[in-house]
């Protein structure tokens, strides 16, 4: 099962990473897996390649390894993903939100998250199944014990593209204090 790189054909694929259509032509990772409905072929999963780089680190790295294309951000992009495999919880972070309820709990510190406060959101990949579920929540004061690093605002502004930059500006002061 060789993971690829390769131009979209049509369009029409959803990454798997943050949900948004690959547009034709545009470079997109392809993590392969067993297909749990016929042992005799495999499954592909398509992301953009930041999204996997993030997401799928491991596959992301072999794949860009035995690539030919050019990959534009190359070197970044092999970073990311090698700082996704030195902390292995980093590939479960999925954007940051105001909490829309006082009910959730932390998974780092098992704490309640207040009502409108910032929240990182996490997600759980399943090998068998080959997609993401929803793990939780945990507070933005407690992000750089849970992921074993304070170096996730670029994913969080990369997997929450909604937010306008006075929210963001905000999410960094709570990030650095």
């Amino acid at each position: 099962m060789a993971h690829t790189i390769e131009p979209a054909a049509s369009g029409r694929a959803k990454c798997r990473g943050c949900g948004q259509p690959i547009a034709k032509g545009e470079l997109r990772l392809g993590a392969r897996l067993p297909n749990p409905f016929d042992e005799e072929k495999e499954l592909t999963l398509w992301f953009h390649l930041r999204c996997g780089a993030y997401k799928r680190p491991a596959q992301f790295l072999e794949a860009a390894s035995e690539t030919t294309e050019e990959l534009v951000d190359r070197t970044e992009l092999e970073a990311r993903a090698r700082n996704g495999l030195e902390h292995r919880r980093l590939p479960r972070l999925s954007g940051a939100e105001r909490a829309p309820t006082g009910r959730s709990t932390c998974r780092s510190c098992r704490e309640p998250i207040p009502k409108g406060s910032w929240r990182v959101t996490i997600v759980y990949y399943d090998e068998e199944e080959g997609r993401f579920s929803p793990g939780g929540s945990i507070h933005t004061k407690c992000s750089k014990e849970y992921f074993g690093t304070s170096d996730i605002l670029d994913r969080l502004e990369h997997f929450a593209p909604a937010l306008g930059e006075p929210e963001r500006e905000e999410l960094r002061s709570e990030l650095i204090a």
